[in-house]
């Protein structure tokens, strides 16, 4: 049995998902004025939104009546995962229906699937997140929604195409609770599945926050 860290790393100048969601702003908070003259100590102010590197949203991000990903039940996120290995994405490239059902696997009802297409190669790049991302076309969005998924998570940071949207957003607010993304370490693997773990952070009211995932997988 070993784990698989899924998440990347949150740090300064890294992508922002859009223009007005930061990123990441990490600094050094100075030595506190009513602690001087003892031994030092170090903090840091972290500046993210629920969007920063890997993340784990709901409903709540389109929808302010749905409860916010914070107060669902914790076991909900822990559950069983499906990682679907495709051929290495370029720029733009679209997941078709067609290369999932290739695959001939069978996604069990309730489980977490991970659409691995090594696209995290580029985290460190800063056109990560926007058109150069691969997507997903309708059709493979509604073949995965028809499986009975859990959560949805992909190793690029776009389900949608920037330039022409195809992704049925309102399906899949209707049909899958969670979605995760992007993820990283999934791609050069030989495992298919695992337990993936994938816990919120504990901030009231927030639609989405990073997640540090883990998958426990025996090889």
């Amino acid at each position: 049995m070993r784990y698989i860290d899924l998440s990347g790393w949150i740090e300064n100048d890294m992508w922002q998902s859009v223009s007005n969601y930061p990123g990441a702003t990490i600094t050094e908070i100075p030595q506190p004025p009513e602690e001087e003259g003892d031994p030092p100590c170090y903090n840091q102010k972290f500046i993210l939104s629920g969007q920063s590197g890997t993340y784990i949203e709901n409903k709540a991000h389109v929808d302010r009546t749905a409860t916010p990903v914070t107060e669902r039940p914790i076991d909900d996120f822990v559950m069983n995962c499906l990682v679907l290995r495709l051929a290495a994405k370029k720029a733009g490239e679209p997941i078709g229906v067609d290369e999932l059902r290739a695959l001939n696997v069978h996604v069990p009802a309730g489980s977490a699937v991970l659409l691995a297409t090594g696209w995290d190669v580029h985290w460190h790049e800063a056109e990560y997140f926007v058109e150069r991302s691969p997507y997903i076309t309708a059709d493979a969005a509604h073949w995965l929604f028809k499986q009975d998924i859990r959560l949805l998570g992909a190793d690029m940071p776009r389900f949608d195409c920037s330039l022409s949207p195809v992704f049925p957003w309102d399906d899949f607010w209707a049909s899958v609770p969670y979605l995760m993304a992007p993820v990283t370490n999934i791609f050069n693997q030989t495992f298919l599945s695992g337990r993936l773990f994938c816990f919120p952070m504990k901030i009231r009211g927030a639609m989405g926050t990073p997640v540090r995932a883990v998958l426990e997988v025996n090889d």
